[in-house]
């Protein structure tokens, strides 16, 4: 199935932000060569450069899920049974990040897209059990939205 130019911006977005937990804040001062590299799209396949606008929204995605990454990383832990940050594979936590971020920060994405999308990432760049995994940690935060009508509670504060 081809990718819509939105599923493209994820796809970028969430390499930018395997990248940015590889290398750090440094990163952010490289982000957009790496939004326009020619060999990134030929390594995915794509004959084009993607669009301006597409462009655009994988930086939105990718920084606006780089900066809020202590509070999703905070949700997987509570929420991802079992799974440690640290044991889950960079790509995973990643997708998770993204998904988590496009949940509680795009309302006009629905949920089942969310979902659909971060599933398709785990099957693009994850492992055997990747897509499983990712649907089972979203669809559990998604049930958590709907129990608490749509507010995630905070994450709890680490006692001292």
């Amino acid at each position: 199935m081809p990718l819509t130019k939105r599923s493209r911006a994820r796809v970028l977005a969430v390499q930018a932000l395997c990248a940015f937990d590889a290398l750090g804040e440094t990163f952010a001062s490289e982000l957009d060569a790496f939004l326009h590299d020619r060999a990134n799209y030929a390594d995915l396949g794509w004959r084009r450069q993607p669009e301006p606008a597409l462009l655009d929204f994988a930086r939105e995605l990718a920084t606006g899920t780089w900066q809020q990454r202590d509070r999703y990383d905070e949700l997987l832990r509570q929420n991802a049974a079992g799974w440690s940050l640290e044991r889950m594979q960079p790509v995973d936590r990643n997708i998770l990040r993204l998904g988590l971020h496009e949940l509680l920060e795009c309302p006009d994405t629905p949920f089942a897209v969310v979902l659909d999308e971060a599933v398709e990432l785990a099957h693009l760049f994850g492992g055997a059990e990747s897509p499983a995994f990712v649907n089972g940690v979203l669809d559990g935060l998604r049930l958590k939205l709907l129990a608490t009508g749509g507010e995630l509670p905070p994450p709890s504060v680490p006692e001292s």
